[in-house]
């Protein structure tokens, strides 16, 4: 987990946390604790965006699409 200060550039938001993982199932799990925990079910923050992303997710499926990937290029 990554945090990123926001609010010099941005008026959406003030911060930023970025999460990491390999199984999308203990990510998932993580929101939804944090979603019914205090931190998120009263009033001290506001959850604006959840922003899933891959990192370098064209160059896999570049990868995929050159080993004879299921798609074919047009």
């Amino acid at each position: 987990m990554r945090y990123y200060d926001a609010e010099a550039f941005s008026a959406v938001c003030s911060d930023i946390m970025v999460f990491e993982t390999e199984h999308l199932q203990d990510y998932t799990f993580l929101i939804e604790a944090l979603r019914d925990s205090a931190l998120f079910s009263r009033p001290y923050f506001r959850l604006k965006h959840i922003i899933p992303a891959v990192e370098d997710g064209f160059r896999d499926y570049e990868a995929h699409l050159d080993s004879g990937g299921e798609q074919a290029r047009q």
